[in-house]
């Protein structure tokens, strides 16, 4: 009798012991997650506007000339660019020279412009202050330009947080995926986005692909911003 009193015992403390067990494995978790959302709760959401979007479908990439077609009687210049009627979107760039030949790989782009279609432009070659054109002795010739659609964004970051752009993906029409670090061009060489700041994206596309992008998103976590280009 008194050997039964004691398994009973026994089987009832075990079973206490079990109970408690799964008491406090119960508990744990819930302090667990109380301390995810406590934690949780006090990180803030990325915030960020993307506060302009535009597209270029046929800007001018890049500008060359061969050898034996610098022509002759030019001064340090700037040269310009129209396809039929149509100007190229403000496209410019400036070229140096030696000895009035216009020196081979010179010409630097500083406006990529947005040209009305990819046919071979008409150029012309002012001074270096833009407003005279000038008169060689023999006239240059340019190689076709390679076109390009370029993509320009300006983003501000106005959360409290600092986001790295490694951690900001961006897609184009829901597709071709890419953080803004791996963007063509970004302003600012920091992966930083602090706090208050505006960066400018700026990516350009092959223009084989032949796709006009009609939206640009940006995700961070949990906030994603969308905007239709223009």
């Amino acid at each position: 009798m008194g050997a039964s009193v004691g398994i009973g015992g026994l089987i009832v403390g075990i079973s206490m012991l079990v109970v408690f067990s799964m008491a406090i494995t119960a508990l744990d978790a819930q302090v667990a997650t109380g301390l995810d959302a406590i934690e949780s709760a006090s990180v803030p959401d990325p915030s960020f506007t993307v506060d302009d979007v535009n597209i270029a479908q046929f800007a001018i990439h890049e500008v060359s000339m061969t050898l034996g077609n610098q022509g002759t009687g030019y001064s340090d210049g700037i040269l310009r660019a129209n396809v039929g009627s149509g100007e190229c979107g403000g496209f410019s760039a400036t070229f140096t020279q030696t000895g009035g030949q216009i020196d081979l790989g010179s010409v630097v782009i500083t406006n990529h412009g947005n040209c009305p279609n990819s046919n071979p432009p008409t150029w012309t070659i002012y001074d270096s202050t833009g407003t005279s054109v000038q008169s060689p002795s023999s006239q240059a010739n340019f190689s076709a330009p390679v076109f390009r659609q370029y993509i320009y964004a300006n983003i501000t970051n106005h959360g409290s947080l600092t986001l790295s752009t490694d951690e900001v993906w961006v897609f184009y029409d829901g597709e071709d995926p890419e953080t803004l670090t791996a963007s063509s061009s970004l302003t600012g060489s920091s992966t930083n986005w602090y706090s208050g700041e505006t960066r400018v994206l700026h990516w350009d596309d092959n223009l084989s692909s032949n796709t006009e992008y009609e939206r640009i998103a940006f995700t961070v976590g949990p906030t994603t911003i969308a905007r239709a280009t223009s």
